[in-house]
């Protein structure tokens, strides 16, 4: 994550107080992005609200780099229960990561590429380490990872961006309305609990990838 702090036309002339932006957004982890406002950052590095501007451009600045911050120090899940676990463990952990800060991330345009990257690259080294090839392990781990980000999103649109974990937002009764049984009790069914049909997503993924290492193959499909 960039953390360089960028000129904001029309600072006030005047000596600047000892800040820095990775203080600014260490300020905003500990207030808790939930409850992000300028002022509320502010009050805790106990400075004029009007002096983060010096640092950063707006709120969506500070909140972007917050939440990628909080992802970057989140650990990985221990590997001591085998890779399956693991990556059972983690598909969990980064759907609640990814539900939980989702308006910040879709709605302010946290770039989490870099913190994504450096987190696959974790992954992918514990599956290395259980026996996968280098390719295998980076085309599990991605399958994993785009399961749970598509879920996230998923999720959102069945919510909507103000709605509590057991209702539906509007968008989401209009889709089911289209819908004929059986099928519209079974998406109903998934609506209601996104987080379970996620893991299950995953689940099959990994029973998958068992089924071909207990076959021998490895890598693309029908090739060993």
């Amino acid at each position: 994550m960039s953390i360089t702090p960028r000129p904001r036309p029309g600072n006030r002339p005047g000596p600047k107080p000892r800040l820095t932006r990775e203080e600014i957004v260490e300020a905003a982890v500990e207030v808790g992005v939930d409850r992000l406002s300028v002022a509320a950052v502010a009050d805790r590095l106990g400075v004029a609200p009007g002096t983060l501007y010096r640092y950063v451009e707006s709120l969506d600045e500070i909140a972007a780099s917050a939440v990628e911050l909080v992802f970057a120090r989140t650990p990985l899940p221990s590997a001591d229960r085998g890779w399956r676990p693991f990556l059972e463990d983690e598909a969990a952990l980064a759907f609640d990561l990814l539900t939980r800060y989702s308006g910040l991330i879709q709605d302010l345009g946290a770039d989490l590429a870099t913190v994504s990257g450096d987190r696959l690259r974790q992954i992918v080294t514990i599956l290395c380490e259980a026996g996968f090839s280098p390719a295998t392990a980076v085309r599990v781990a991605d399958a994993v990872l785009d399961t749970v980000a598509d879920g996230a999103t998923q999720t959102r649109f069945v919510r909507g961006p103000d709605r509590g974990p057991g209702d539906l937002s509007e968008a989401a009764l209009a889709y089911l309305a289209t819908l004929d049984e059986p099928v519209r009790g079974e998406v109903l069914a998934i609506m209601r609990d996104p987080r379970g049909h996620v893991l299950d997503k995953v689940a099959l993924v990994l029973d998958g990838v068992e089924h071909r290492r207990a076959a021998g193959r490895d890598g693309y499909a029908g090739i060993s």
